[in-house]
């Protein structure tokens, strides 16, 4: 009797975990082979690498369970970023290997409660690379730190330049018609902030560099300021400390100040130079902060050897970027259609599905409405701060310059402003990510800055049209970020003529490339999804 209560218990075991195994196989992370919920992923899911037939990508000796190798797991699954994504024992990759890779989606393809970072294990500040594609920083960056001096004067043809650095306000250079400062900041180090300390009644314009070798110099800081027909920065607006911000967040060792103008410095016009770092943007600080499948199909191809699979002569923004379908009434619409097609001009914004993801959670009256549409889309007083209370149509009106820009420009709205896939030529009218980065900007607003759309490892598209606010005295102002202490906005000026896509890397502009609007700010409420 008990042999046969031993047989029936055993048999009862072999079905469970049979029906365990089956049940795994069922979920998106654990499909595939017998302990091949880790397997899967890497080897024929449609999301993940395909490494078949690589079995020493992970393996050392011969492949089994016991040969994994979690050294080679570091180059794809990122330990050097703000997110650990080998080791955290959450979103770790260590931490969620073979059956337990189950833990992360579930049947529906969706993150589980708990693994909504799962993505920014790779997607951060660390580096991940797949297929020689470098993963793009979607969480962004965060450093702070106090001012501090630069180490040494390399070199500078203004005299007394040391005095910069010498930690007294009372002493500075000496009359001098010099034109440049490099100084050593120590060591390579990434800087936000940088502040000269000016006497009174003393102003000087310059040009701001950086570089890690004193060989190839990138400018840093371009400034609101304009001479020779060229942006600089102006100090000396008050006297004692002026601070800026700059425009590339880039690790630099030198700092080049080369004066452009006015005029000779007089003795101690400058008297000290300091820089910090301290700046906090990305996904999770000032993005939208929900959960990555909100948006992203994670079921969908993924890793394709492109680091950009999207190009608008393919037409493929949505598979491109694995954007979900979105439910409209009883009609299920493509997220966005980017490049835009059909009349933008004539276009209903009250029913247009041309935004629909964006719409999904972003109240469309409020972004869209104005004084000329009816029912739910009149909206007047308007209610977005993207407006110019100071230019009025013939009517009276002010004008929503999100419909001035969705509308488009030339026959039927269509002239193709704006670069939608960024390499260069502009190819679609305007759309809502034309401007706005959803997983975070050094902007306010998420206004495009760069980051994102930058050649995989470079700064080459920073600072786009570098959208600032308007301070309470009207100046552009990079570290305001709350609407309701701003005036208005203002973009970048570059060089005199229309703005265009070799300027800001973004659009053709209407006017010139510096754009500015004054406006009564509103405090607006955004019906977002919770993460």
């Amino acid at each position: 009797m008990k042999d046969k209560l031993m047989l029936l218990l055993a048999i009862l075991a072999l079905i469970s975990s049979v029906d365990t195994v089956s049940a795994r196989r069922m979920d998106i992370g654990g499909g595939g082979m017998m302990r091949g919920a880790s397997h899967q992923a890497h080897l024929t899911a449609e999301w993940g690498p395909k490494l078949a037939g690589k079995c020493y990508t992970c393996h050392d000796g011969k492949p089994s369970r016991r040969t994994v190798n979690y050294n080679h797991c570091t180059p794809c699954h990122s330990p050097d970023g703000a997110f650990d994504g080998m080791n955290d024992p959450v979103i770790g990759a260590r931490y969620n290997w073979g059956r337990r890779s189950s833990l992360i989606y579930d049947s529906n393809g969706k993150l589980r409660p708990g693994k909504e970072k799962w993505c920014a294990g790779c997607h951060d500040d660390g580096t991940s690379v797949i297929d020689n594609v470098i993963a793009p920083n979607i969480t962004g960056r965060s450093f702070s730190g106090s001012w501090q001096s630069p180490d040494s004067v390399v070199d500078s043809d203004i005299l007394d330049a040391q005095n910069l650095i010498d930690n007294d306000i009372e002493t500075g250079n000496g009359e001098s018609s010099g034109q440049y400062m490099i100084f050593d900041l120590g060591d390579v180090t990434d800087i936000s902030h940088i502040r000269l300390y000016m006497g009174p009644g003393e102003t000087a314009l310059w040009e701001v560099y950086g570089s890690t070798d004193m060989g190839s110099w990138r400018r840093i800081l371009l400034g609101q300021a304009v001479i020779f027909a060229a942006p600089a920065w102006e100090s000396g607006l008050v006297e004692g400390w002026n601070t800026i911000r700059l425009d590339t967040f880039i690790p630099i060792r030198y700092l080049k100040l080369v004066k452009v103008g006015p005029g000779d410095l007089g003795e101690n016009a400058v008297r000290e130079l300091e820089f910090k770092k301290d700046l906090r943007y990305g996904y999770y600080y000032n993005g939208h902060k929900i959960s990555c499948d909100n948006c992203h199909d994670l079921r969908s191809s993924h890793i394709d050897g492109f680091s950009r699979t999207y190009a608008a002569d393919l037409d493929n923004y949505n598979s491109g970027y694995r954007l979900l379908d979105v439910q409209v009434g009883n009609t299920t619409v493509p997220a966005m259609e980017i490049p835009r097609r059909g009349c933008s001009s004539d276009e209903d914004l009250e029913t247009t599905n041309d935004f629909a993801l964006c719409f999904k959670c972003h109240d469309r009256a409020m972004v869209l409405g104005d004084g000329y549409g009816s029912g739910v889309m009149f909206q007047y007083p308007l209610k977005t701060n993207f407006r110019n209370d100071t230019h009025v149509d013939a009517s009276g009106m002010v004008s929503n310059e999100h419909v001035r820009h969705v509308r488009g420009r030339g026959y039927c709205g269509n002239s193709p402003d704006w670069d939608s896939d960024w390499d260069g030529r502009p190819d679609s009218p305007m759309s809502c990510t034309a401007c706005h980065n959803v997983h975070g900007s050094p902007t306010p607003a998420m206004t495009r800055h760069g980051e994102l759309i930058s050649t995989a490892g470079t700064f080459d598209g920073v600072p786009m049209i570098n959208f600032r606010y308007l301070n309470n005295r009207s100046q552009p102002d990079p570290d305001l970020t709350d609407v309701m202490r701003s005036t208005g906005g203002m973009t970048q000026f570059y060089a005199p003529g229309p703005g265009t896509v070799d300027k800001n890397a973004t659009c053709k502009m209407c006017h010139n490339d510096q754009i500015s609007y004054r406006r009564s700010p509103l405090r607006l409420g955004h019906s977002l999804l919770s993460p």
